[in-house]
């Protein structure tokens, strides 16, 4: 009788650490997605095409995951539609790593080989970070209940606080409209880059290559104030105190940002 006792005891204390373990890792993991929203927006239509313009384009703004904006080119017709979704914040001033687009169509099925047409590009202000790139396969995520919906998922290593989306004319099989649920930027803990300022001496943390990656740093008026390669996770900056921009290019050309203070 004892030891089923125990047993039991045992089993139900497993149980209960389990239980707890489950609800402290979704605890934490709701924590650390602290979305930013894109909070305004502009859109415009070129060529010669009445019938290419966004309708709905306030529905692409704010926390509404629901409603949507649609971009309209119809088949056949030389144009393209595009939405600018503007941050409140930069990603650097957010301290974010991600971007996310919420996207659908009003067919039964999503694709990217049905959205052919679609691009998007990253500005800072109306600075262009110069990724213009065509939607392909790994950014757009499928997932859910609703096969006519996903999301547009890219790594952030570039200042920016606006992404535009673009429709153009070559769009395959598309002859409705491509809709913008929503934008916003997180933080996404597998992607880190930390920085620590003692007597101006910086170190480096996080799980980026450091070592042969240029670092640079950009003060409060845009101007770079320092450039250097390192040769470890610390260097001797040499600056006034006062808050900076940090970027480092590492050897293979990828490139990470963050706010940081140099005292």
């Amino acid at each position: 009788m004892k030891t089923n006792l125990f047993a039991g005891q045992s089993m139900t204390k497993k149980v209960v650490l389990a239980s707890l373990l489950l609800f402290l890792m979704n605890t934490m993991s709701f924590a650390q997605l602290n979305k930013v929203y894109a909070s305004s927006q502009t859109n415009r239509a070129y060529g010669i095409c009445v019938a290419c313009f966004v309708q709905n384009p306030e529905n692409a703004v704010g926390s509404n995951e629901n409603d949507y904006s649609t971009l309209l080119v119809p088949i056949g017709l030389l144009g393209r539609t595009e939405q600018t979704l503007i941050f409140p914040t930069s990603n650097i001033l957010a301290d974010t790593n991600k971007l996310v687009i919420g996207v659908g169509t009003d067919q039964s099925i999503l694709t990217a080989q049905l959205i052919g047409g679609l691009s998007v590009e990253t500005f800072l202000g109306d600075v262009s970070n110069n990724d213009y790139m065509n939607i392909f396969d790994d950014v757009l995520k499928l997932g859910g209940t609703d096969a006519s919906r996903g999301a547009l998922e890219l790594t952030m290593n570039k200042p920016f606080d606006r992404v535009k989306i673009s429709l153009n004319s070559g769009l395959l099989n598309l002859n409705g409209g491509f809709r913008i649920y929503y934008a916003y930027q997180y933080k996404d803990p597998h992607i880190s880059l930390m920085a620590y300022s003692k007597n101006g001496q910086v170190t480096l943390d996080g799980n980026v290559p450091f070592e042969g990656s240029d670092v640079a740093l950009i003060n409060t008026s845009g101007k770079e104030v320092y450039r250097s390669k390192l040769k470890s996770k610390t260097f001797e900056s040499t600056l006034p105190e006062g808050v900076y921009i940090m970027t480092l290019t590492t050897k293979e050309g990828k490139i990470y940002s963050r706010k940081i203070m140099i005292k």
